[in-house]
This record gives C-alpha cells, structure tokens and sequence, in this order.
C-alpha cells in the first residue's frame, strides 16, 4: 500500500493531462455467492457517501465467459490525485457513527462478511483518455445487463495500438448502432498488460452478430493493430450487474 501511494503521489506530480484514473479490483468467489455479494455491496457503498468520496464512477460487472475473475469492479477518477484521496472507509465509519448501537453492531457484520468475498483479490491501475480513447452511442441506456467485452494485449507501441483499435473497431461499431460504448486504457499500476480494449453490447446476440459479420471496420488500422500485439493476451466476456447512481448502486434493469 504504502508503495501504490508513493507511485501515485509521483504521478500527481507530473499531472497526467485530461487522462483519469481508472482502478480496476478483481475479485474470485464461487458462483453461487456472487448474489449476495451483491446485495452485501450495494448496502456498503451506499453507506460509503460523503465528502471524503472522490471517485466519479463505480461499474460491477460479473464473469460470463473466459479465465477472468468471477466479479470485477472499475472505479473511475478525474485525477490521479482524487484516486490518492478517495476515502471509503471514512465515510462509512462517518456514517455508521450515527446510527444506534444495534444498527453498528449490525452493519459491522455485515461489513465483516462483504470484505470476506475480497479475500485473495487482486487489482490494478490503468490511465484511460476519456475525450480521445472513449466513444460511446448518444443518450445510451446502461440501466441493462449489458454485455462487457475486455481483452488485454502487449504493444510494441501502446499509442499506436490504442489508436489503430479505436480506428478498427471502436469507432466504426458505434457508428454503425453495433456497439454501445467503447475505448482503450493503459496500464499504469499493477498485474494488467499494455492496453486494455473493451466494447459494450445491449446483449449477448448483439455481441455475436458483431463477431459473424467479422467487425470488419478500418482494415488498415486491423493490420497496424496487430502489428504492434506482442506476446500473451487475454480474453473476457462479462454482464453489467450494476453501478453508482447519484448515491445509489443501481442494480441492472429496470425498476431494480
């Protein structure tokens, strides 16, 4: 910990422009708990407002397909700085401080039992340009359980990559309605590689039509693109469970 806070801190002192923070925690638990995980999570953010909150997204998603984990969670920061100073433990222990000594007892269960599911996580920090390497459809509804597709590559040149991907793929797809949102992030900290890729699909059918009709797109950009992969990638498919909403951990669908 004390490392990641002085490569942050270091970070914050060159000012990465217009790039935000992305961190990205992978958890691994059997299937079977992944409901009330859920549940568990959406009682603990929403006790973790306050003012010592600064991060600007907060995604979950579970596994559908791939090696991946069995949940991950992507919190999304302005700044390199606001990932230093995000504060989650200090808002909830704020705010459990208000309740009656019943409701502590209670909620400290609780916490007790949602971290046990963080056991052996693992995570990672990755830069993502949001105004450059991120492109999504207009007045999208993400209230769904939207289909995820993340991969990850090594790159001989990362920036040349990330925009011969945008260019094949990204843009193209969500020009054309296929794809919802898209874009490229790079790593920063952690047990991630280069660049990470990821699509999102209203559903599963979507997705597959997207791969049948060979996601053609720029072909150029194809072959730059895989010009520049080195070594090892991976592949992962997962459905959106749910996110942040003004306070709220809004559960994928509607009326949930």
């Amino acid at each position: 910990m004390k490392n990641l806070i002085f490569v942050l801190a270091f970070l914050v002192s060159f000012a990465i422009n217009a790039q935000s923070i992305v961190e990205v925690t992978y958890l691994d638990m059997p299937a079977a708990k992944i409901g009330r995980f859920v549940e568990l999570h959406k009682e603990m953010l929403e006790s973790m407002n306050g003012e010592s909150r600064t991060n600007k997204g907060h995604w979950v998603y579970r596994h559908w397909y791939g090696s991946g984990a069995a949940i991950v969670i992507y919190d999304v920061y302005d700044s390199a700085e606001d990932a230093v100073n995000d504060n989650p433990l200090a808002a909830l222990q704020a705010n459990v401080a208000k309740m009656s000594p019943e409701a502590q007892k209670e909620m400290s269960e609780k916490f007790q039992e949602w971290w046990s599911h963080y056991d052996g996580h693992w995570d990672e920090m990755r830069t993502l340009d949001f105004e450059n390497f991120h492109v999504t459809q207009e007045n999208v509804d993400w209230d769904k359980p939207f289909v995820f597709v993340a991969g990850q590559y090594n790159a001989e040149n990362i920036a040349e990559a990330a925009n011969a991907y945008m260019d094949w793929q990204i843009r193209p797809g969500v020009a054309e309605g296929s794809i919802m949102g898209g874009g490229v992030s790079s790593h920063f900290k952690g047990s991630g590689l280069d660049i990470e890729v990821y699509q999102s699909y209203e559903s599963l059918v979507d997705f597959a039509k997207h791969v049948e009709n060979g996601s053609g797109g720029n072909a150029e950009a194809r072959v730059k693109f895989w010009t520049n992969v080195q070594g090892q990638h991976s592949d992962q498919i997962y459905l959106h469970i749910g996110h942040m909403e003004n306070g709220v951990f809004n559960l994928a669908g509607a009326d949930r």
